[in-house]
């Protein structure tokens, strides 16, 4: 049973280098017991060394509720001028995050020319275009997640 809490201990840790990593399996190994929470002693185990377990790359639907949350609150605890600017300041970044759209238009429109060239199935011209779709997808989501990252670090700070 200890091994199977190590696993899972050694999952959670998983934002370690290996070396670290096993340094502190080595050095928890003693303290696992089946009465231990393996999530909150790896909080507490982040906790020790400086990390935020809460700010880990949990995923990109996390990434992105927790950046969210993050910006409204921030939102809500501000003055109405900082609140001003933080209005324009979205503005900018969702203009941005249209205009990013623009490039991927173009490859896709040069794509489907050559296709229309070498053939007429319009089953090529369907996957071009739900692979430009998910790629551009993905990639409004991440600069959408790091834009807001930004914007909230810069924010925090001010009243």
């Amino acid at each position: 049973m200890n091994e199977d809490k190590l696993k899972k201990l050694s999952q959670e840790l998983s934002f370690f280098v290996e070396d670290e990593r096993n340094k502190i399996l080595s050095e928890y190994a003693n303290k696992v017991d089946n009465n231990v929470n393996i999530t909150e002693l790896a909080k507490q185990i982040y906790l020790e060394r400086g990390i935020d377990y809460s700010k880990l790359n949990r995923g990109i639907i996390n990434n992105l509720t927790s950046a969210i949350n993050e910006l409204i609150y921030l939102f809500k605890s501000k003055e109405k001028a900082t609140k001003k600017k933080m209005v324009i300041e979205i503005l900018y970044i969702v203009v941005l995050l249209i205009l990013i759209k623009v490039p991927f238009n173009l490859v896709r429109d040069i794509g489907f020319d050559y296709i229309e060239i070498l053939s007429t199935n319009s089953l090529i011209n369907t996957l071009w275009n739900l692979i430009f779709l998910i790629i551009y997808t993905i990639t409004i989501i991440c600069t959408f997640v790091v834009s807001i990252r930004i914007f909230n670090n810069k924010y925090r700070n001010m009243k």
